[in-house]
């Protein structure tokens, strides 16, 4: 470590001479390190920070007036981002454009400190992924939901129509939707859903085929009021709403919401 008074020689004897020149080469090819700024500087002068920890690379401004941080010297890349195709082409530590993809290695984290330094930070983390998985913001401004916050939504919110497979059981895979349209083509089951969640709802809507009489038997898990299953109105083209809750993954409370027109 050394820094130099001032890097301008005087005239002096040749023993002084070659004394000070070396100082100021010493400091030269140390970046003028020291725990203390250089006594003397000038414009883009480079200064190794030792005071602090870790040591930072730091250079004077154009105006000679303050110093930048460039990077942890201690760090690979002085601690910076460097590009897959050329490695001496640097992300800035404020502002730059990322043009290609940004990898988060398995030990890193994005974390944002927020308006406040503090203690305190918001760290974005996922879930070990078992296959490639994109996540598309739309062209909004918006703010994200969180599934265990109160929410109070400023625009309609709208669940998907999932067409059940008509057949002679029909079974609702209830991880697919909340609502879900079967048209009969038959005397069909409405066998117990899949993927049943405590706390989810929706609706079925059931519609006869052109030639109606179709009947439709329920699954143990469907619940209805008094315990007895509705039937379903036959005429041809007849729309019925079966509504539903589940209570829990074995229990369904439903009710059926006869000849919509």
């Amino acid at each position: 470590m050394a820094q130099a008074t001032d890097y301008s020689l005087a005239n002096q004897s040749g023993a002084n001479f070659r004394s000070e020149l070396n100082t100021i080469l010493a400091a030269i090819v140390s970046q003028n390190s020291g725990s203390t700024a250089p006594a003397t500087t000038y414009a883009y002068q480079w200064w190794i920070d030792s005071g602090v920890s870790p040591a930072l690379l730091k250079i004077r401004n154009a105006a000679n007036d303050a110093w930048i941080t460039v990077g942890d010297v201690t760090a690979a890349n002085l601690g910076l981002l460097t590009t897959a195709s050329a490695a001496s082409t640097y992300l800035a530590l404020a502002g730059g454009t990322i043009t290609g993809n940004l990898e988060i290695g398995t030990a890193g984290s994005l974390t944002f400190e927020g308006s406040t330094a503090n203690a305190f930070e918001t760290t974005l983390a996922v879930t070990d992924p078992t296959a490639d998985r994109t996540i598309t913001l739309p062209d909004e401004t918006l703010t994200v939901a969180g599934r265990n916050v109160l929410q109070t939504f400023s625009a309609a919110q709208r669940g998907s129509v999932t067409a059940l497979t008509d057949g002679a059981t029909v079974t609702a895979d209830f991880a697919a939707a909340n609502f879900f349209s079967l048209t009969l083509g038959g005397n069909r089951t409405l066998a117990n859903p899949s993927n049943i969640a405590a706390g989810q709802s929706g609706v079925i809507v059931i519609t006869q085929d052109g030639t109606g009489g179709r009947t439709l038997a329920f699954g143990s898990y469907w619940k209805f009021p008094g315990g007895t299953a509705p039937t379903l109105t036959t005429t041809a083209a007849a729309v019925d709403v079966l509504a539903w809750y589940a209570e829990s993954a074995t229990r369904i409370t439903a009710r059926l919401i006869a000849d919509v027109k």
